[in-house]
């Protein structure tokens, strides 16, 4: 054994400084870890105590050679108990967590077995090594546990923001326990069923009883409920299925389509107007009326499809957060997506398009984008309206994890949206989504194709870059 009697004391002085510092920097560690999940595991805590442990002990050496050199006492071999009972502790709370890779067991472990007595003969090097060790697994471990602990999500921060949003939500487990209700659920609830029903089944089978109210009126259109009140004010009531912790559920949505009612009053107005005139004009302009009235509409249905979609879709992306339990504060970056989404009616394409992407960077999507935005404002605007439903569907269907944006010039695409979700092995269901979609893109004099495996890609080819000879099938379905 080399003697560490004989090392400088400034040498000795200086590792126990730089061991203090890996303590405290592994403290902080801990900290950090606390509140996650990964932590509640036992095999977790076990470790880090153990890297804590491995540290003092190191410290406790090198101090009583500090010490006992000033009093000139010689090591005493019979500290080499308490040296084999802190190795031996190590070693096993690594080898018990030795599967997560991720958590630097294996840099433990190495650090426990230089430690033990048996390497003596390698002092100091041994203890240097060790330290090396234990230093080098901070330093990879420590900024991804931070950023962990910075972004965590939590129930509370979840509830609060969904609460700041105009659209009631309702999410529930199949057998209708809630999970997730906000303050607008609940005052519609009050204002059609005169109650808060605390069970989401319940409540859905209750709302077609609600028509028969005094001054309020149910028209079922599909699976929705479309409730009316001679106020004057309408609530579009929605429910579907979802899945969300590997269980399925129900997502109960409630618009507020006052907007929408008015104008259909307004357009009956009209055309009461328009009866007193002789019949050949009324037969010309109730024909207008009726293309006003479906595009108005459609534009309107298709505008609550993308903002309560993709809002749907990022609380989605929230709940299978798997530290949705943890305590913490998120609100800020939950605030900050929920406010991008927003941004529809006031920034130009480009500022909607980077808000966009930020918002799915931000919920842990993996977006890129090529090429840039047509200069034709209308152009523009429609595409960046386009990959908006196109990234909805992918995170909410697809369950993709990154997404690809392609802009192309010449005779490419004008825009190619790809994913590496699951595709759509079956036929694809109609939605409003993709109308949406190939509305806008007929609109602009444009053909929109869809890829449906092994992943979902969808491509607009505009008038100046398609083969008008080109006579590849179009889906006929569209979600």
């Amino acid at each position: 054994m080399v003697n560490l009697y004989t090392l400088p004391t400034y040498v000795v002085v200086l590792f126990i400084g730089v061991i203090l510092c890996l303590f405290l920097a592994n403290s902080v560690l801990y900290y950090y870890l606390m509140p996650q999940a990964q932590f509640r595991q036992l095999g977790r805590k076990c470790l880090e105590g153990s890297s804590l442990l491995l540290l003092m002990a190191v410290a406790t050496i090198l101090y009583e050679v500090y010490t006992d050199s000033l009093n000139g006492i010689v090591y005493d071999e019979a500290t080499d108990f308490w040296r084999y009972s802190t190795a031996l502790a190590g070693t096993a709370g690594a080898v018990y967590w030795i599967h997560d890779r991720q958590a630097g067991s294996l840099w433990v472990l190495a650090a426990s077995i230089l430690l033990l007595p048996v390497f003596d003969d390698w002092l100091p090097g041994s203890l240097v090594l060790a330290l090396v060790c234990l230093a080098w697994r901070l330093i990879r471990l420590f900024p991804r546990t931070y950023n962990q602990y910075q972004q965590r999500l939590t129930a509370r921060s979840i509830q609060t923001a969904v609460d700041c949003l105009d659209e009631g939500i309702l999410i529930s487990w199949e057998k209708g326990e809630p999970v997730l209700v906000n303050f607008t659920m609940y005052a519609v609830m009050e204002q059609l069923v005169g109650t808060v029903v605390r069970n989401a089944n319940i409540f859905w089978h209750l709302l077609p009883f609600c028509g028969n109210r005094p001054g309020l009126s149910m028209e079922r259109q599909g699976r929705d409920l479309l409730f009316r009140w001679d106020s004057g004010q309408a609530w579009l009531l929605q429910r579907r299925p979802i899945r969300f912790r590997r269980q399925s559920g129900w997502q109960i949505t409630a618009a507020n389509v006052t907007a929408l009612h008015r104008l259909n009053r307004e357009l009956a107005q009209k055309n009461a107007v328009l009866e007193q005139r002789n019949e050949e004009m009324k037969d010309v302009l109730d024909g207008l009326v009726a293309l006003q009235t479906r595009q108005t509409t459609e534009s309107l249905r298709y505008k609550i499809h993308d903002l309560l979609g993709q809002r749907i879709t990022i609380l989605q992306q929230l709940l299978n957060n798997p530290n949705v339990s943890d305590y913490g504060e998120i609100l800020p970056l939950v605030e900050d997506v929920l406010s991008d989404l927003r941004r529809d009616a006031v920034a130009n394409p480009q500022e909607r398009l980077d808000a966009l992407v930020t918002t799915y960077r931000n919920l842990g999507i993996a977006v890129t984008v090529e090429g840039m935005l047509p200069a034709d404002t209308r152009r523009a605007g429609a595409f960046v309206r386009i990959i908006r439903e196109a990234m909805t569907n992918a995170l909410l269907h697809g369950q993709a994890r990154s997404i690809a944006v392609t802009f192309g010039t010449g005779r490419q695409p004008a825009l190619v949206i790809a994913d590496d979700g699951q595709g759509c092995p079956g036929p694809i269901q109609t939605g409003t989504g993709l109308q949406a979609m190939e509305q806008r893109v007929r609109a602009l004099g444009g053909r929109l194709t869809l890829t449906k495996t092994p992943h979902f890609i969808i491509t607009v080819e505009m008038g100046e870059n398609h083969d008008p000879t080109d006579h590849r099938r179009r889906p006929k379905n569209l979600a």
